[in-house]
């Protein structure tokens, strides 16, 4: 998913509280589910009239206790950029908060009925991880994240209320659990080939499991349609990616799966795309499950054969 809608789009494939306050608590089926949102909308209404500078380190204190590490600067924001995103939250939330409290609301229902039709294609799936329902500040509408040597799945019911329609809603959670699932098998690793692999077998199992989900529902039309454009130039948008599958560098993820200035010939986030797509030819061979479970080495060799052969269906680069 949006990092402040565009910055949080990094955080499905950086990597997936321990104190818990006045959060409510839920037992979904096994996981370990609290819901921050309530702390968030208590504290604007507290602290209306407060001077801004004042709010927002109060803010950070307060909330810092309730999920250490998250609320706080990442992916290169500075300080200040970080505490102006809190001040927008705060000046965004009247508007909000009406979709805001609907989610608040109906989403531990979702996310059991979530979980259930996920354990219809892996039976017996409970996540493995806290999961946490708050106000990302426009970070996410979910995802993992790594806190304290931790990994924990976290939902922006705020990002959730402005891009998400209830139809969306299963996908995009079997979405969010396939993540979980997959990484019991497949850690993190920081080259472009392993969030290529995670994001298009996600999406590819979000299409799997709900049967005629179209681009919507499968996260491919946020924040421009992503499939129609990069059809136009199937071949080159191969060749691009190809070319950085073995790199490092936070710029080459950026341009597949942020919307980074090496790739302004290609839709924003269109690596999801060429994952999904991807994905779709190992599935030829392998069944979802199997390409869940499979290890990091032959995950690696399955997705080159599968980009190659892709790439001479499309005739090859230049």
């Amino acid at each position: 998913m949006p990092r402040s809608l565009a910055d949080g789009w990094r955080a499905a494939f950086i990597a997936l509280l321990i104190i818990y306050s006045t959060a409510a608590r839920t037992d979904t089926r096994g996981a370990k589910y609290i819901d921050l949102t309530t702390d968030f909308s208590r504290f604007v209404d507290e602290t209306t009239g407060i001077e801004n500078p004042a709010r927002v380190r109060a803010f950070k204190t307060r909330m810092d206790a309730l999920l250490p590490g998250f609320y706080a600067p990442r992916f290169g924001a500075t300080p200040e950029r970080y505490d102006a995103r809190i001040s927008s939250a705060f000046a965004d939330f009247a508007k909000l908060r009406p979709k805001y409290e609907l989610v608040q609301r109906d989403f531990p229902a979702a996310f059991e009925a979530g979980i259930q039709h996920f354990r219809k294609f892996f039976p017996g799936f409970t996540p493995n991880v806290p999961v946490y329902l708050l106000h990302s500040l426009g970070e996410m509408d979910g995802g993992t994240r790594e806190l304290g040597g931790n990994t924990y799945l976290i939902f922006g019911a705020d990002v959730i209320a402005q891009i998400h329609q209830p139809r969306d809603l299963t996908p995009f959670l079997d979405h969010e659990l396939f993540h979980v699932e997959h990484h019991k098998h497949f850690p993190d690793c920081d080259q472009v080939w392993c969030s290529l692999w995670a994001e298009g077998l996600a999406t590819y199992a979000a299409k799997v499991m709900n049967a005629g989900a179209d681009d919507r529902q499968l996260l491919l039309t946020f924040p421009q349609p992503i499939r129609t454009a990069v059809d136009a130039a199937w071949a080159d948008a191969l060749c691009f990616t190809k070319a950085r599958l073995f790199s490092t560098d936070p710029a080459d993820l950026d341009a597949l799966f942020v919307g980074g200035a090496d790739a302004k010939a290609f839709p924003e986030r269109f690596g999801y795309y060429v994952g999904l797509r991807v994905a779709e030819e190992a599935g030829r061979k392998f069944k979802l499950p199997a390409l869940a479970k499979m290890p990091p080495d032959e995950s690696k060799a399955v997705l080159a054969a599968a980009i190659d052969r892709l790439i001479s269906k499309a005739g090859g680069c230049q």
